[in-house]
């Protein structure tokens, strides 16, 4: 310890090098960035493939298949995902394993590539998977004129905060959008012998605005322009189209109007349509709350321009706001945490002295901990202050031990020098080996997959954190501040005998007596840890907990081919439950397609909530359950779906057959609700059937009807007119709907007969087409989703797996999970995996430490019978079984075996002092029992702040808290009662052995000697 003697020495050393880097630390805290989830790259990416109206069998046979293709011959690729949808096809690729970002370059350059093969595609983007979301801000236009607002949001909300560095894209939806329409009258352009090419080549000669060159020469004179600009829909209707010998005004041949749409969405907020929900992102270079401070700043001198007093401009969503309120709760319960802990060590230890030492040590620890988050480049988000907020009842126990041990030397009368040093060496290798497994139970955790793994790994090397700097801190800063500050109340002559040490002496007397009282409590608290298995069957099993922020988000399944006005009576019919429902302060609902609906809720803030946000979801689900009857509404249930089943096969009616068989099994299953597939979501199409004989007889072909119609069902963009400071487009088509079969009477084609209407040689046939087309590497397949209400997901997805494994298929079908059930059971398997690897390390720290294989077995008989401590206290608060509870499991592998580590390495140590072995296990308990209290009491009123929390981030912070509270305290009485037992049973066991062998041993040489005496 000759290091420590030097530190003694030269206190100033360790006080100058704290200081320097507390000072660090706080320099870098500002630069660790506030988010609500760590930023994330995931091995995957999403491209979508945008094709205007274009149906989803063309979007999957024109798009699909093209870049499916593409990507199949890329390297790095593990598996991809596809589904064709009207006017969008969208492919999510899975990048193998440490090649996301190398694949992701490929995968975005071989997309520039094939965008120039594929005309029908209007915009093609690719987008790496994360945690950050690209839209952070979100507010509502609403109040006023649609027309009013739509200007506003285009012409100065836009471009006002897009000028800004902070913000990088505004995104308006449900805005009112005008566009000039002219629609060419079929039997007129007969009439005037008119083509469409024609009047399309004047109508773009005349709205033109070029340069002709100089007027002269040396180009002295002005520019010549050549300036046919339209302004007005009247001069359109007056442009003079020639026709044969004469001319003809469009007016005379058209119809020419100004049309109002909101391209296809359909959106209300509070049941009223006039709204424009404006989305806006950061630059990378931002924070988020540096960009709502500019935004805001922006509002506000827009607002005093007096440009938005017709209407109101509202936030919806501020995800700054969100992350600054739900970190800022969890920030405060680690700080009350933190007093918590101090308040106790006052009251436990009673010494001002050993208190204000602790006391000192914890925030030099987290801002050390800052610090290393910092230079590793971790933010401040929900998983790392969790993370230290679980850490800071642990990062005082190795303090604490140091802390007794040099106290209990200064009792013995020692000089303050010899007892910090004696102390310190007496308690280094078990705090060091504590420390370590704390450490290394984490090390596992990389073989986590996915999202969840991400969340685990920030959440270990936060902890790791701490424990590094803690060890640092108790080993340096604790020492140098005891050997003066720390101390020892005179004791008194004759000290009081405590009950509880006599109580226990008891105990070992007992249990010494005999080997079957050992067995028998040994077959006692075995008993107890079996039987507590049973809880499992009693406490909510999922795999991550519900986020509670007061909003909510649901999704409404509509029947087939519902249409504008049924979907604006669903909303309608939304609205009149919602406005009704306690707690709801605002609401939106969307259209997501034909089939279904969206709607996003916002609640009271928490502090004047009469509700919980779990009942008002309750209420929410039943209000949408109930209008089935009155809607054609099908199914209703949250936004993700926890239940996604594939099938796939070689031929289409089978998996069709399949799927319905799949549906209605599941049905029965209780708490399965919602239940659809993407073989419902269809929508009606309508075939052309041509009559071949009629067109022979007319000389026409099929090549003559296609044209026709293709050209009758045309809509082309001609540019744009700019008219009151609007830019609007201008479109030509023929004013014809071909959906409509009366029409096809009205239009004539020109034959060798003479005009014939069209209908003589077209009819339609109405089909169901697929509104979405799923494929899972290149193969079509049907997916089923659905929802789970009412039971937890542990227990609904062992009924499903049942389900699906009765089914007996042919070859070449298949039935997959997906979705939070194909999560659920990988996260399993995984933790499963890393736990059994921790239990592992921490063994072979154990092993090296003690030189023993015995005395590690021993004190790892602590960690399941902490496990029962874990059920109990999930099931008698009703906490989830889920990632975090496992985590907080995790964490208490390596915490309760430090104090098993505690007591047994001072059982040895007396034992070489020729104890006796019973009284050796007294005086250890008696020694240790006080740091084991302590660092118990300490980490457990730590977590307490933690587990009561009913914050945004309160689902997040308990389960782990309830787990650490109740399976460390299992592990005290456990570590207490059992320990000595199971030590005492093992020593024996081994002393049998070696008798046992030393004997055979001792027998085969009195038999070779008698062997060699006969000869």
């Amino acid at each position: 310890m000759g290091w420590l003697k030097l530190l003694l020495e030269r206190k100033l050393i360790v006080g100058f090098s704290l200081l320097l880097l507390v000072i660090l630390s706080f320099v870098f805290i500002d630069k660790l960035e506030n988010q609500f989830y760590p930023e994330i790259n995931y091995d995957t990416a999403t491209i979508s493939a945008y094709a205007d109206n274009m149906p989803a069998l063309d979007v999957e046979e024109q798009i699909t298949f093209a870049i499916e293709e593409k990507i199949e011959g890329l390297e790095g690729i593990k598996s991809y995902e596809s589904i064709s949808s009207e006017g969008l096809s969208t492919i999510e690729v899975s990048f193998q394993e440490n090649s996301g970002d190398e694949a992701y370059d490929q995968l975005k350059e071989a997309m520039s590539e094939i965008q120039r093969d594929l005309p029908k595609v209007s915009e093609l983007e690719t987008t790496r998977s994360t945690t950050a979301q690209f839209y952070e801000m979100f507010m509502d236009l609403h109040g006023g004129k649609l027309s009013s607002m739509t200007a506003f949001a285009e012409n100065t909300l836009k471009p006002r905060l897009e000028a800004l560095p902070e913000v990088l894209k505004v995104r308006i939806v449900g805005q009112n959008e005008t566009r000039v329409q002219i629609k060419l009258d079929h039997e007129q352009m007969k009439r005037y012998n008119l083509d469409f090419n024609v009047v399309e080549k004047v109508l773009t000669q005349q709205n033109t605005n070029v340069s002709l060159g100089k007027s002269d020469d040396n180009g002295s004179l002005p520019t010549l322009r050549w300036d046919t600009r339209l302004k007005t829909v009247e001069e359109i209707e007056d442009i003079i189209i020639p026709a044969g010998r004469g001319i003809v005004y469009l007016d005379n041949i058209a119809e020419v109007t100004l049309e109002e749409s909101r391209n296809s969405q359909e959106l209300w907020r509070d049941g009223n349509a006039n709204y424009v929900w404006v989305s806006i992102g950061r630059t990378n270079d931002v924070t988020q709350a540096e960009m709502t401070e500019a935004v805001r700043a922006e509002l506000d001198k827009i607002k005093g321009e007096g440009q938005a007093e017709d209407f109101i401009i509202e936030e919806t969503i501020v995800q700054s706001d969100f992350v600054k309120d739900s970190i800022g709760s969890l920030q405060t319960n680690v700080i009350f945490g933190g007093v918590l802990v101090v308040v106790v060590l006052l009251l436990l230890l009673r010494n001002f002295g050993a208190t204000a030492i602790i006391g000192m040590s914890i925030p030099v620890t987290v801002l050390l901990t800052f610090l290393l988050m910092a230079l590793f480049d971790l933010s401040v988000n929900l998983i790392s202050i969790l993370a230290l907020g679980i850490a800071l009842g642990m990062i005082v126990d190795s303090s604490i031990v140091i802390l007794e041990s040099i106290y209990k030397k200064k009792e013995l009368g020692l000089d303050d020098r010899t007892a910090t040093l004696q102390g310190t060496k007496e308690v280094f290798t078990p705090v060091l080996a504590s420390t370590m497994t704390t450490m290394t139970v984490f090390l596992p955790i990389g073989l986590i997959s996915g999202e969840i793994g991400e969340f685990a790994k920030i959440l270990s090397i936060v902890i790791v954190f701490s424990q590094i700097t803690s060890v640092i801190i108790s080993f340096t800063l604790i020492p140098v501040l005891s050997e003066k500050l720390l101390k020892v109340k005179k004791k008194e002559k004759k000290e009081k005998e405590n009950k509880l040490f006599t109580k226990y002496n008891q105990y070992i007397d007992w249990i010494s007596k005999n080997a079957k009282r050992k067995l028998g409590v040994m077959f006692l608290f075995i008993l107890v840890a079996a039987s507590s298995l049973l809880l499992t069957f009693a406490v909510p099993v999922t795999l991550v907990p519900d986020f509670y922020n007061r909003q909510a988000e649901f999704y409404v399944g509509l029947e087939q081919n519902t249409t504008p006005e049924e979907r604006e009576r669903v909303a309608q019919g939304i609205s009149d439950f919602l406005t009704d429902t306690p707690d709801v302060e605002g609401y939106n609902v969307r259209k997501l397609d034909r089939n279904r609906m969206y709607i996003y809720v916002k609640m009271t803030p928490e502090e004047q909530a009469t509700k919980s946000q779990d009942e008002i979801n309750q209420s929410i689900h039943e209000n949408l359950k109930r209008m089935s009857d009155e809607y054609p509404v099908t199914s209703s249930g949250s936004v993700t779906y926890p239940i996604q089943i594939s099938i796939k096969g070689l031929e289409f009616n089978q998996i069709q057959s399949i799927t319905e068989n799949v549906i209605t099994e599941l049905s029965k299953i209780d708490g399965v609700q919602g239940l659809t597939s993407t073989l419902e979501n269809s929508q009606e199409e309508k075939i052309v059937r041509v009559n071949r004989s009629n067109l022979l007889g007319d000389g026409l072909s099929p090549a003559d009807i296609k044209e026709e119609l293709e050209l009758l069902s045309v809509n082309k963009q001609l540019g744009s007119i700019t008219t009151e400071g609007n830019e609007l487009p201008v479109y030509l088509s023929f004013g014809t709907d071909l959906e409509d079969p009366a029409v096809l009477e009205d239009v004539t084609i020109t034959t060798i007969n003479g005009d014939e209407p069209l209908s003589k040689y077209v009819s339609y046939e109405s089909v169901s087409s697929p509104y979405e087309i799923k494929h899972q590497n290149g193969e079509r397949t049907i997916q089923v989703v659905g929802d789970i209400e009412g039971r937890d997901m542990g227990a609904v997805s062992n009924e499903i797996e049942k389900v699906v494994s009765q089914f007996q298929l042919s070859p070449g079908y298949s039935i997959e999970l997906g979705g939070g059930i194909q999560q659920q059971q990988e996260s399993s398997n995984e933790m499963y995996l890393v736990l059994a690897l921790a239990l592992l390390l921490v063994f072979a720290i154990m092993s090296i430490q003690f030189n023993s294989l015995i005395h590690p077995i021993v004190v790892m008989f602590v960690i399941p019978m902490t496990l029962t401590g874990v059920l109990i206290g999930l099931f008698i608060t009703q906490t989830e079984l889920n990632l975090l509870s496992a985590m907080g499991m995790l964490i208490l592998i390596g915490i309760v075996v430090n104090n098993g580590i505690l007591l047994i390495d001072r059982i040895k140590q007396l034992r070489l002092k020729d104890m006796p072995r019973y009284e050796s296990i007294k005086t250890a308990c008696k020694e240790r029992i006080r740091p084991i209290l302590i660092t118990f009491i300490t980490t457990v009123f730590g977590a307490i702040p933690l587990a009561i929390t009913t914050g945004h981030a309160g689902q997040y912070q308990k389960p782990m808290a309830i787990a650490l509270i109740f399976g460390l305290s299992f592990s005290v009485f456990v570590t207490l009662m059992f320990v000595p037992v199971v030590y005492v049973l093992f020593e024996d066991a081994v002393n049998k052995i070696k008798k046992t062998i030393s004997k055979k041993s001792h027998s085969v040489s009195e038999d070779i000697e008698d062997e060699k005496t006969s000869i």
